[in-house]
């Protein structure tokens, strides 16, 4: 272990002992359970070759040592002489990035709405839609783009970077609360939601937790829904 930055992840010395790295890769921490005692998800972020320059890489091979990246709260338990293995992503995770998104990691701010309260502000009985796109449209889903993109860039949904925080769906997802993602993508989200994991409503909040975005899937309409909290009370 050569250095922990955080507690939610840190940089470490590694000796890739079988399989190859890559970054991106989930991995996890072997205990004497093998692979049913896997404890906490670990993601590789970057790869440094040792030398003088450090020369950053995206893949080591076995028998190559590396400074390497690491984000996730079981870092904190590493020492050194740990096997970490690779560890499947969950779907839910998968499933965000089939959409071109990227994956940042759980958000536990305290400004984020309560998830009860975001479902509330998204499918309650008053909801009245930012916009609704019949779906007897012949370019309904290209409308449902269009409209996103100015709605949500009105709203200041997304960070200069385009980052936001969404709730994940999938098997595995109940329970994890908001993730914050970077879209570097920037266009189309609904269409490519629908395209790469066939998801036709979502729910996405800013990083500051003010403002709500979401699709919802009516009998014959898209609507989309910009609701401010700051707005409340």
């Amino acid at each position: 272990m050569e250095e922990s930055d955080r507690s939610d992840g840190g940089r470490c010395g590694v000796r890739c002992i079988g399989g190859g790295a890559g970054v991106g890769q989930v991995f996890a921490l072997e205990t004497d359970a093998g692979t049913e005692g896997l404890d906490g998800g670990l993601t590789l972020e970057r790869i440094e070759r040792y030398g003088r320059s450090r020369q950053s890489v995206a893949f080591i091979d076995p028998t190559d040592s590396a400074l390497v990246y690491l984000s996730g709260g079981a870092f904190a338990r590493l020492r050194e002489g740990d096997v970490l293995v690779s560890h499947p992503a969950p779907i839910w995770q998968q499933r965000i990035e089939a959409c071109g998104l990227q994956l940042l990691g759980p958000d536990t701010s305290s400004g984020l709405p309560d998830v009860r309260k975001a479902f509330q502000a998204y499918a309650g009985y008053e909801v009245v839609p930012a916009v609704a796109v019949s779906d007897a449209r012949a370019d309904a889903v290209e409308e449902l783009d269009r409209q996103w993109e100015s709605l949500t860039t009105s709203a200041r949904l997304m960070t200069q970077n385009g980052e936001f925080c969404m709730l994940p769906w999938g098997p595995g997802s109940r329970g994890a609360g908001w993730v914050r993602v970077k879209d570097p993508v920037g266009v189309d989200l609904p269409s490519r939601m629908l395209t790469g994991a066939g998801q036709r409503e979502f729910l996405a909040v800013s990083v500051d937790g003010r403002t709500l975005c979401a699709v919802s899937e009516e009998e014959y309409d898209k609507w989309i829904i910009v609701h401010h909290f700051a707005d409340e009370g």
